[in-house]
């Protein structure tokens, strides 16, 4: 199967009639890729599992992450070189292995994508509830509710009108989180370590492993809410072709996020793990609060709460609106070739969007955020919906790093490198299986029934419906599966 001639000579070209060319630039991309990975609101919902599970090591458990995300950032980078698209994993994969390998590796990106924005409202939802309470109105589920509502019609409004508008929504919203975070942070800091309640022997425990509560095990169950921190670099990858000059300019962005976004995690952890004790962390989330807004009201008052909650609000809002136009363009590249719902490949006149896949995302995403939310609990509904976010995210991750060597052995072989396509993809595949052990099937497994074993069964249906959904296709469009179909090649080079 020689794809050179079709995808990777036409895909700086972007025909009429596809997603808007140039419509940003490498910076731009990478700022909504590190706008997923949200360098506040990370902090706002990861800090408090990785702590609650770990302890005080959270700036270790970040770093790991970094570690365990960065070589499949490079193969996503090598990847976007030789083929940018925005079926990123699936159009990689189908290419390096076929047309049966691509759909179920689409399928796995899909349910990836959907739980990472399904992941969001809710959470925002809860600091919407904060707000309510600081101004005395009384909460519930009801007002969560509300604000998972009002959360999709912002999203819905911006992201309608166009990739630019998306991108400079994001990008207020994301400098304003991060300095108000780093603000907050450095006063914990400076207050904690002039009264002598954290010392440089203290920061230095923050990074031992021995230092973790329940040892090395804790580490690595701690490790999936630092692996689900780090998703969304990949998302950068969906935006090859909107942005100038894809080949050369994705790949930075995508190395770029993980590095900048994971450097700000590590170095604000260490504040916030000196503003409280890990029992008063876990005190707070139990009783449905949010860990962040109770440090700024001891730190910066009530005032300062109230900025907080406001501010944690808009930046989740912006995760929200950079992940609906991510998923959405995953969805509309299988649509586009053919395998899957046509009316997924539909654009929206004048701004050049996947309006019927952004609609199928938020619809989805509101009736699920809102069912976990009456069954587990407003409080607790992100665990479990970030947990399996994360487990279909490793999967995929696992996928493209088998198609960068794949890909470039059969389609690139004379321009084969063997550190981009040979050893990068071999050290992440073996970290991405080491963490799926350790973390997903191991430590998942002895968490019990709601967080954790019902998460794999989840995944693992999720996995058979992909196999069916395969078989599906197989059968009702067979023109699309094949290696050289007219339509995949019709869909794929439309958009470029």
């Amino acid at each position: 199967m020689n794809t050179e001639p079709r995808t990777v000579e036409q895909a700086d070209d972007v025909a009429a009639g596809g997603l808007r060319r140039n419509s940003m630039t490498w910076v731009g991309a990478a700022l909504l890729g590190a706008i997923i990975m949200s360098p506040a609101s990370g902090l706002y919902f990861n800090f408090t599992p990785t702590e609650a599970t770990a302890g005080s090591v959270v700036p270790l458990i970040f770093l790991i992450a970094i570690v365990v995300t960065l070589p499949t950032a490079l193969s996503y980078a090598a990847l976007s070189r030789s083929l940018p698209s925005a079926g990123s994993a699936y159009t990689w994969v189908r290419e390096a292995m076929g047309p049966g390998a691509g759909v179920f590796a689409g399928w796995i990106l899909n349910g990836f994508y959907l739980l990472a924005q399904i992941v969001l409202p809710g959470i925002g939802a809860l600091f919407f509830n904060d707000i309510l309470n600081q101004v005395g109105v009384p909460t519930g589920y009801l007002t969560w509710a509300i604000g998972v509502l009002l959360m999709t019609v912002v999203v819905a409004a911006i992201n309608f009108r166009g990739i630019d508008l998306s991108l400079k929504g994001t990008v207020i919203f994301m400098v304003l989180e991060s300095v108000v975070v780093f603000a907050l942070m450095l006063t914990i800091f400076i207050v904690q370590s002039s009264n002598g309640s954290f010392t440089v022997a203290d920061v230095g425990q923050t990074f031992n492993p021995s230092a973790a509560l329940g040892g090395t095990a804790s580490i690595f169950a701690a490790l999936i809410f630092g692996i689900q921190a780090n998703v969304g670099f990949d998302a950068v990858s969906t935006l090859a072709e909107e942005t100038h000059t894809p080949r050369k300019y994705i790949p930075i962005a995508t190395v770029v996020a993980v590095l900048a976004v994971g450097a700000f995690w590590v170095i604000t952890a260490i504040g916030f793990v000196a503003a409280f004790p890990v029992e008063q962390v876990v005190a707070v989330a139990a009783d449905g609060g949010t860990p962040v807004s109770a440090m700024a009201h001891q730190f910066w008052g009530g005032a300062g709460q109230l900025l907080i909650s406001v501010i944690a609000f808009t930046s989740i809002t912006a995760i929200y609106l950079a992940q609906n136009v991510a998923s959405s363009r995953a969805l509309y590249a299988m649509g586009r070739a053919g395998t899957a719902p046509a009316f997924l490949a539909r654009l929206k006149p004048g701004a050049r969007v996947p309006g019927n896949a952004m609609t199928l995302g938020l619809v989805v995403t509101v009736l699920v955020t809102l069912l976990l939310g009456a069954l587990l609990g407003t409080a607790s509904q992100y665990n479990w919906s970030a947990t399996m976010s994360s487990s279909l995210a490793l999967l995929t991750y696992l996928a493209v790093n088998i198609a960068n060597i794949a890909y470039h052995v059969r389609n690139r072989a004379t321009k084969f490198h063997v550190f981009m396509h040979g050893v990068v993809p071999v050290v992440g595949i073996a970290v991405v299986c080491f963490v799926i052990y350790k973390s997903y099937l191991a430590s998942l497994w002895n968490a019990g029934w709601t967080f954790g074993r019902s998460v794999q069964i989840a995944v693992l249906i999720w996995l058979l419906l992909g196999v069916c959904w395969v078989m599906v296709v197989r059968r009702t469009r067979p023109e699309v599966m094949r290696p050289d179909a007219d339509t995949f090649i019709a869909g794929e080079t439309a958009g470029r």
